[in-house]
């Protein structure tokens, strides 16, 4: 029997790059996660401390949305010229946008000190921190799927996403600490601001690193071949709408479940649960440890079986652990609260994994980067919405759960279907193709908006 090709080899700059984009993700999942987790533990207090407790969660969570709205600005701002000069020269800038805004959010003094100009401001980093983000995720993605051979791009392409878990596990683990090494009141007055403070030393190792990152195979070979677009965003929307509308909805349960897990259901365990606010970030922490070889697993069973199937999967896996997740919190147990949060996580990682690589192989390099970042951050518009939308679900229900677990199946449901509906698209343009299946992005986009 014979033995099977060994998988291509990855050139030195290649794996450079890899380096590069996940180091820089995992620096902007830091900072956008720290803020997220922080906002949910004390940031109601300190930016908001006229309000009720329950209020002034749900003010502090909307500040947290305000990001999720501005990523979209950065999405297309970043893509635009992402497409028309490189992937390269774009990823700096993000990292600063949301670097700086960051470490100086350890710095900004509360409203008892500075009075309303305390949470304006707040509001004004926010926005710096989500534009950033708004350009960093299809920029490291692409830069390290384009630079890799195409029957390894499934895996590969799950690296630069393990910045999310591993900057998850970052910013949680600092925030534990501060929390187990200060009092309450302590953590309130000035503690919460060190983690803050410490990101300014991920911010220059990162930007050393980052300076080194190489140009993707695949854009390079786009200026030599067929050239740029002008107007890449013009393009997307006039030629590409159909694959675009169903990864609009194919990616809505990744913004609106990790929002959930996230900082509502630490809030929830707060207000309504009565337990410590450590159960949400060791519930945060320790999928975020297990994910990182899930993920890298699924990588590779999407080079195998297909990134779409994979990407499908996944996402109906969250629709069967969501009723679960809110039961075992209401034990008050911590074994089964932590539990819940675990597996919920694990099942929304396992979409993450192949999610850059799922969307990037529908649309062709010259509109790529607009289009990976338009989808991926107008869902984030939903990511924004779901904190304060969901608390205040929770509010309406004096702490009921089950609406809120109701409308996430169904939002899974929906996107589950809009990624099936994509994969069955492309099938029927297939099989009226001579020449059979391609896993070139721009065939790929082709077949689909002619399906």
């Amino acid at each position: 029997m014979p033995r099977p090709d060994p998988p291509p080899r990855i050139a030195p700059a290649a794996r450079r790059t890899v380096l590069a984009s996940f180091l820089g993700s995992t620096f902007e999942w830091f900072d956008f996660g720290l803020y997220g987790t922080t906002a949910a533990l004390v940031f109601g207090h300190v930016f908001f401390p006229t309000q009720s407790s329950a209020i002034g969660s749900l003010l502090a969570l909307t500040t947290t949305a305000v990001g999720f709205f501005a990523r979209p600005i950065g999405g297309l701002v970043f893509g635009h010229f992402g497409d028309r000069v490189g992937r390269k020269k774009l990823l700096i800038l993000t990292m600063l946008l949301m670097g700086i805004p960051t470490f100086v959010i350890g710095l900004l003094p509360g409203y008892a000190t500075i009075g309303a100009a305390a949470p304006v401001i707040l509001l004004f980093l926010r926005v710096l921190q989500g534009i950033g983000l708004g350009g960093e995720y299809a920029g490291a993605a692409l830069a390290t799927i384009e630079s890799v051979p195409k029957e390894r791009r499934g895996f590969f392409g799950a690296i630069p996403q393990l910045g999310n878990p591993v900057g998850g596990i970052f910013s949680s683990g600092l925030v534990l600490l501060c929390t187990w090494l200060s009092s309450d009141t302590q953590y309130e007055n000035w503690v919460w601001r060190v983690p803050f403070l410490l990101s300014g030393i991920l911010l220059v190792y990162t930007l050393m690193v980052r300076t080194r990152l190489a140009e993707s195979g695949d854009f390079t070979r786009l200026q030599k071949k067929r050239g740029v677009e002008k107007a890449p965003l013009i393009t997307l929307l006039r030629d590409h709408w159909a694959p675009l509308l169903l990864a609009l909805g194919a990616r809505a349960a990744d913004a609106i479940t990790g929002n959930v897990v996230g900082p509502v259901v630490t809030a929830y365990i707060v207000t309504y649960l009565h337990r410590s606010d450590s159960i949400g970030i060791v519930g945060t922490m320790i999928p975020s440890i297990i994910c990182l070889p899930m993920m890298l697993y699924l990588g590779r069973v999407g080079d195998r079986f297909g990134v779409r199937r994979t990407f499908v999967w996944s996402v109906l896996s969250m629709a069967v652990t969501t009723f679960p997740l809110f039961a075992l919190l209401q034990t008050g147990t911590l074994f089964w609260m932590v539990l819940g949060i675990t597996v919920f996580r694990l099942c929304n990682s396992a979409q993450f994994a192949v999610q850059s690589t799922f969307l990037a192989e529908l649309f062709p390099t010259e509109v790529r980067y607009t289009a990976v970042s338009f989808v991926y951050q107008v869902g984030s518009i939903l990511g924004g919405l779901t904190p304060p939308v969901a608390y205040a679900m929770l509010v309406a229900s004096d702490g009921s759960p089950w609406w809120l677990a109701l409308a996430v199946v169904v939002s899974v449901l929906f996107s589950a279907a809009c990624a099936a509906v994509i994969g069955l698209r492309i099938s029927r343009a297939d099989l009226r193709t001579p020449d059979g299946p391609s896993t070139d992005g721009a065939d790929l986009a082709e077949r689909t908006t002619r399906a």
